[in-house]
This record gives structure tokens, C-alpha cells and sequence, in this order.
């Protein structure tokens, strides 16, 4: 049985990892949470032992095999966090869990970083190769800590996988998607219809299926993007969503100009962006160290997602 140590358990894909692994026999899962009252509380049923920090040798201590590294800030629209938090947690954090791992017995390390590290948007198809530039904290935090595992080159014994995936969804999670679910819910026409953009997305189920395929296999070290197969416009988001409501779409074909300009006088100028902003990212170098094809295609991933939120 391998042990695996889970930071970030409380999150929504830290959660849904404890839950799949948990539930496997060739598995034992330690979980790591600095609010150890509410992950021992979202996770009762499961009996999940809670560290809250880390000490010099407390991997050697649990007898860890794999490190999945979660723990973090998330990009923060609220502005709650200041830049020094994001470095605080995200780099320096990263930092003192990967020299333990280091120093310990365990073999693979799997950080989760954000395909945010590398760019922002892309009109392009982002793959590995190209040259990163976030341009939030969020990201430059999470660059920084990717620079910071790769320079400690390999290691004899050690594996690291420094993933960056597009935008995760799964029931469970309340992000642009439910968003958009509201919207349509609201039965109001889709004013976005002239904005032609193409987005990825990753299915919780995805993500972890690629997690379980590098914690099998062995894979050559290094950084990943995740991403499901294919690509989606905001504008057939919208249609996807609206049928698995049984709704029927109505879409209205506003001028671009007119929209922006609407949003720059609402101060929405960034959710429009959000919603109309084109992100493609290539999963190709992880398909094809793994050999293998993803389990959940894109539209049946996204209807799994907003089918759960009527729950």
C-alpha cells in the first residue's frame, strides 16, 4: 500500500482526490490542513488523519510515498489577499514542502500549479514550450515556485510533476461555470454571440485520472499542461448549458464595441474579459507520455458539472 500526503484538503480538487484515493486499496491517504477542525469534519466518514504543519522529518514520519501538493491561495477576484500572501503561501510554502520531500524517502512529488504561470490568455494553443508571462501575483507566485522545484535539477530516486491545468470543474465547484448556469437559469437572451473565443476546460475527473496515471507510471520529470480534449466558445458553453436544462437557446448578436463599452461604464470590464477572453491549452505531451486517452470527453464533463449544481 502507498501512502500518499494530500496538502490543500479542504479545497474543492484537494477534496475530490482524498474522496477518490481514500476509496482505493492500494492507497492510504494523509491529509494536510492548517484548519484541521473543518477538514476533520468534511472528511468524518473517511477517518482521515490531519497534520496541520510540517516538522524536519515528518514525511519519513508518516512513511509517505507521494506528495501531491495543493496547498495554496487561489487567484483572488475579492482582492482579500495582498501580493506578499500569494508569495507568502504559494512560493514559499511550495518551497519548505518540496525540500522536505527532498530529504525524505518519498519518490514522486506532483505540484499543482495553475496554467496562469505561463499566460494569462492565449489565442495561441499553449503548450509546454512556451515563455511564460503571468501577469497577476497569483500566477508570478505559482512561476516562482515551479523555477524553485526545477532548480534542484534531478534527483536520483524522485520524481517531480509540476502540472498547470485549465480551468477545473466538477459538481461540487462554484466557479465561472455556475455563474453562467445562473444566467441561463434567469432565461434571459445570451448578448455575447458576436464573440467567437475559444476556451479549455478539465473535469475534476480528468484531472484525477492524469494524477493516478503519474502516481502508476513512470513518467520523465518535468511540467505538464492538463486539458481536455478540445475546446469550447463561451457562446457554445452557453448552448450546452441551456440544453441540459432543457431550455431553449436564445442568443442575441450585440456588437463587440457596444459591450465593452457597457461593461467599461458598469466597471464589468473584467468579467466580460473573463467570459469573451480566449484560453487554449494543449494536453498533447501528457496524453502522449502516458499513452493513454482521458475517460470523460469535454461536453460530457461540463454537463456532469451543471447537472450537479440543481443539487
Amino acid at each position: 500500500m502507498k501512502r500518499i500526503l494530500i496538502t490543500g484538503v479542504t479545497g474543492f480538487v484537494g477534496s475530490n482526490l482524498v474522496k477518490y484515493f481514500s476509496q482505493l486499496k492500494d492507497y492510504s491517504v494523509i491529509g494536510h490542513s492548517r484548519d484541521v477542525k473543518k477538514a476533520k469534519e468534511q472528511f468524518h466518514s473517511y477517518q482521515l488523519e490531519i497534520i496541520p504543519d510540517y516538522s524536519s522529518s515528518i514525511l519519513n514520519e508518516l512513511k509517505i510515498d507521494y506528495v501531491i501538493h495543493l496547498a495554496g491561495i487561489a487567484h483572488d477576484l475579492s482582492n482579500q489577499y495582498k501580493p506578499e500572501d500569494y508569495y507568502r503561501v504559494n512560493f514559499e510554502g511550495t518551497k519548505l514542502v518540496y525540500d522536505e520531500f527532498l530529504q525524505s524517502n518519498a519518490s514522486k512529488f506532483i505540484f499543482v500549479s495553475s496554467i496562469k504561470a505561463a499566460v494569462d490568455r492565449s489565442q495561441e494553443l499553449a503548450t509546454e514550450e512556451v515563455i511564460p508571462n503571468p501577469v497577476t501575483d497569483y500566477g508570478r507566485s505559482k512561476l516562482k515556485a515551479e523555477f524553485y522545484i526545477q532548480s534542484k535539477g534531478d534527483v536520483a530516486g524522485k520524481s517531480f510533476y509540476i502540472l498547470r491545468p485549465a480551468m477545473i470543474h466538477g459538481p461540487g465547484n462554484k466557479g465561472n461555470l455556475n455563474l453562467l448556469y445562473r444566467f441561463v437559469k434567469t432565461g434571459l437572451p445570451f448578448p455575447f454571440g458576436a464573440f467567437d473565443n475559444r476556451r479549455s476546460f478539465l473535469s475534476i475527473d480528468n484531472f484525477i485520472f492524469i494524477v493516478q496515471q503519474l502516481l502508476q507510471k513512470e513518467v520523465v520529470s518535468g511540467i505538464y499542461h492538463l486539458a481536455d480534449d478540445g475546446f469550447l466558445s463561451t457562446k457554445e458553453l452557453y448552448k450546452v448549458i441551456a440544453t441540459s436544462l432543457g431550455k431553449q437557446p436564445r442568443i442575441l448578436n450585440v456588437p463587440e464595441n457596444w459591450i465593452r463599452n457597457l461593461a467599461s461604464l458598469l466597471k464589468k470590464k473584467h468579467l466580460v474579459n473573463k467570459l469573451t477572453e480566449d484560453m487554449t491549452v494543449s494536453n498533447k505531451k501528457i496524453i502522449d507520455e502516458l499513452g493513454v486517452r482521458l475517460p470523460v470527453a469535454l461536453r460530457d464533463g461540463i454537463i456532469k458539472t451543471i447537472q450537479s449544481f440543481d443539487n
